[in-house]
């Protein structure tokens, strides 16, 4: 299942879930306004499709 859809404007800290992109994403670190996918070094852990 898919978790809480992803935010701009919230702040994630470490181990934070989200969904985005119809994937679960998990924070490897604090991050605000970091769109989940955008980097293959940014904050988020592509958790797979969900």
């Amino acid at each position: 299942s898919c978790k809480a859809a992803w935010s701009s404007t919230a702040v994630y800290t470490k181990d934070n879930e989200v969904s985005y992109g119809k994937h679960n994403w998990k924070a490897k670190w604090w991050t605000q306004n970091e769109v989940p996918g955008a980097s293959e070094w940014g904050p988020w852990q592509d958790e797979g499709a969900c």
